[in-house]
């Protein structure tokens, strides 16, 4: 009798954690995560993994692991979650600009490095931005992450140029790296196009929207030309990019 009694006790306890389904996990793993418990966000993202892989799923579990400096481990999170794929484009933006994020950072850090392939890096983190700006072409914070990693990507290749390489396999790098910021600069020419014909529509449907759109492009353009100017000034800016990334990843759905 005792035994039966408890394992109808322990069917009690158990019911409720067996009906929980893999979005009931989702919410659970995003309170946790704005209650800046990551940790707590990290097993209960990987529960509802368990139940039914998602792209948001894989998605905030990337987030969590960003939270607790484990890049890498968010990279192949992010990876996995565009893997499965979304038919939101927004979602799917977010998703590059934060693996663009991660590559900018090891970026700057191999570019503080001895011997660390900055190049690569910040190569990386272009490609990742650009997708980003094909799913949303109108996330000004994206933009402007796309101009500084391309700032970045011609410095080191430029200190890569005058530092001699020397030997065949560096002047052949050398190369298509050229041949890369070409074909990146090529591409940014043609979205800038896109965004001047769309922002030509929309000017004759709402001027005062318009206007709006105007003064946030003109703001990331002087943004952009004072941290180009001065080279200090773009520095403070990357390291509180580097800090404030974690803060602006967007993961409530």
């Amino acid at each position: 009798m005792k035994r039966l009694v408890f394992s109808i006790l322990l069917m009690m306890f158990m019911l409720p954690m067996m009906a929980q389904s893999a979005r009931d996990f989702i919410r659970m793993g995003n309170k946790a995560y704005r209650e800046k418990q990551y940790d707590k966000a990290e097993t209960m993202y990987l529960k509802s993994i368990a139940k039914d892989p998602t792209f948001e799923g894989y998605y905030n579990l990337g987030n969590a692991y960003v939270m607790q400096m484990k890049d890498s481990t968010a990279f192949e999170n992010y990876k996995k979650a565009d893997s499965i794929g979304t038919n939101d484009p927004l979602r799917k933006a977010r998703n590059y600009h934060n693996c663009g994020n991660i590559w900018y950072a090891q970026g700057m850090a191999a570019s503080r490095q001895q011997g660390g392939n900055a190049v690569a890096a910040f190569q990386r983190a272009v490609e990742f931005y650009k997708s980003s700006l094909r799913c949303n072409p109108n996330d000004d914070e994206t933009r402007y992450n796309l101009a500084m990693a391309q700032h970045q990507l011609k410095k080191n290749q430029d200190q890569q140029n005058q530092n001699g390489g020397g030997g065949d396999d560096d002047k052949n790098k050398d190369k298509q790296d050229q041949q890369q910021q070409q074909k990146q600069d090529q591409q940014k020419q043609d979205q800038q196009k896109k965004d001047e014909d769309k922002k030509q529509q929309q000017q004759q449907q709402a001027q005062p929207q318009q206007k709006k759109d105007d003064m946030s492009d003109q703001a990331a353009e002087q943004l952009l030309n004072s941290a180009q100017q001065d080279e200090k000034g773009v520095q403070r800016k990357v390291n509180k990019n580097q800090n404030n990334r974690r803060r602006s990843l967007e993961k409530d759905w």
